[in-house]
């Protein structure tokens, strides 16, 4: 029996949702069902709002030290997930992945260095190398089969560059829900050693990886591997806790660790959310029975979508991810324009969809669509978009 209702329709207007809320129409324009941002329209795990409230109980909300109980969750969870043993002396807390990615460039590089990138690509790590003054280089994926697979003669050439210093992963990939095999990020890791280029994983979604895909954390490689990398997690997508900012770093490499903390303590970041780490830590120890109906549930979803477009939109197709909640739907077909694909889903269709060139010339023709909603919204959206393009 399902524990959990993911079938039930929550309104969010009125919480100051960004997905719902923002005045933005690209995303939310009149009438448009948004379907953009990466955050999910499902209660979290009701383990997590007991701890909330019972932490909200206590009247005072003071200046709260990163506890030990919160790396010691994500720890066990590490283990318990991934078989992975790693130490909390590792480990350091952050408020978002994406100012973690901020420090890490400004730590671990120079105004004018390179830092590669794959794309087409979650869209913040172009702003946290251009924000910085250092150079975007990019590696596109290829496609093979809708499937997207590295570039090794190309990433070959790029990270032999010296000028080139960092690489962001992205793994698993957002927006293209691949999940890297093993070889694939031993291979690659190798080319950043010879070269000397660290490593900066985003693992975010590692969570949301279904089967029989395997995530691979990058921090298990070999000791020689993961030196040179530093990874950032969070509870955030996997137990839907955006609003409350708490991520981590994790490196074996104290060197990497002191700097990236120097750096972090200069721009401001060295505090958690109160609300966030006890978030965190309930998830952690209590949310897997959760998680485990979720990801049932998106793979449905999932499903749901790719035989919706086979059947009823052939000429529209999304493969089925390998890992999170977030789709990547093809339209090249329809032969349109980037404008013209725009204008016939946010005007024709009235749906909110990320435009796929947001990550990178390479996604035109794409948008990217978040499923991590009740079916009925999606049966919603894909009766929209099929009266748009049969009209």
């Amino acid at each position: 029996m399902d524990l959990y209702d993911f079938d039930q329709v929550i309104e969010r207007k009125g919480t100051d949702s960004v997905k719902w809320e923002i005045q933005n129409p690209k995303v939310n324009g009149e009438g448009m069902l948004p379907l953009w941002v990466a955050d999910m329209d499902f209660a979290c795990a009701p383990e997590i709002t007991e701890a909330l409230v019972k932490r909200a109980s206590h009247p005072i909300y003071g200046y709260t030290l990163k506890s030990h109980a919160l790396y010691h969750s994500l720890k066990e969870w590490i283990q318990k997930r991934f078989g992975v043993a790693v130490e909390e002396s590792w480990m350091t807390g952050i408020p978002g992945v994406v100012p973690g990615i901020h420090v890490a460039v400004e730590a671990f590089t120079a105004p004018g260095d390179g830092v590669l990138i794959q794309t087409p690509v979650y869209h913040p790590f172009y702003h946290a190398v251009e924000n910085r003054g250092r150079h975007v280089v990019t590696s596109p994926l290829v496609e093979r089969n809708s499937r997207y697979e590295m570039d090794w003669d190309d990433l070959t050439q790029k990270l032999s560059d010296p000028r080139v210093k960092l690489m962001l992963l992205c793994t698993p990939h957002n927006p293209l829900g691949r999940v890297w095999t093993r070889q694939e990020l031993e291979r690659l890791g190798e080319l950043c050693v010879e070269n000397g280029v660290i490593v900066v994983a985003d693992e975010i979604h590692s969570d949301l990886v279904y089967e029989p895909n395997i995530h691979t954390p990058y921090y298990s490689l070999s000791p020689q591997l993961a030196n040179q990398s530093v990874t950032f997690l969070s509870a955030a997508k996997t137990f839907n806790l955006a609003g409350l900012y708490t991520s981590y770093l994790m490196t074996q490499n104290q060197q990497l660790l002191r700097d990236f903390s120097s750096t972090a303590s200069k721009m401001g970041y060295e505090n958690l959310n109160l609300f966030g780490m006890e978030a965190t830590i309930a998830a952690y120890q209590n949310g897997e029975a959760w998680l485990e109906e979720l990801l049932i549930y998106l793979q449905g979803n999932a499903a749901y979508l790719n035989e919706f477009l086979a059947t009823r939109i052939p000429e529209v197709s999304m493969a089925i991810p390998e890992a999170t909640y977030l789709g990547w739907i093809d339209f090249r077909r329809l032969g349109l324009s980037q404008a013209e694909l725009n204008k016939l889903i946010r005007e024709e269709a009235k749906l909110g969809l990320h435009d796929g060139t947001t990550f990178g010339r390479d996604g035109a023709g794409f948008m990217r669509i978040n499923f991590a909603c009740p079916r009925s919204i999606l049966v919603e959206a894909m009766d929209r978009l099929e009266r748009a393009i049969k009209k």
